[in-house]
């Protein structure tokens, strides 16, 4: 099972977002094990899913 052990906003302040693009988030996961997951998504998503740091994350 994969849990989020960390959210981050994934603009780095280089780039601008092109108009219409949404806020994109960098979201870190973590299984049992150690093993760690890198993966991007759009910051709107994991609110609709309610999802937040220390959240379980369903492939």
């Amino acid at each position: 099972m994969w849990k989020i052990k960390q959210i981050a906003e994934a603009d780095f302040g280089c780039e601008e977002r092109m108009p219409g693009e949404k806020l994109k988030c960098l979201v870190i996961l973590e299984d049992e094990s150690g093993n760690v997951r890198c993966l991007e998504t759009e910051d709107e998503w994991l609110t609709e899913q309610g999802l937040n740091e220390g959240s379980e994350w369903k492939d």
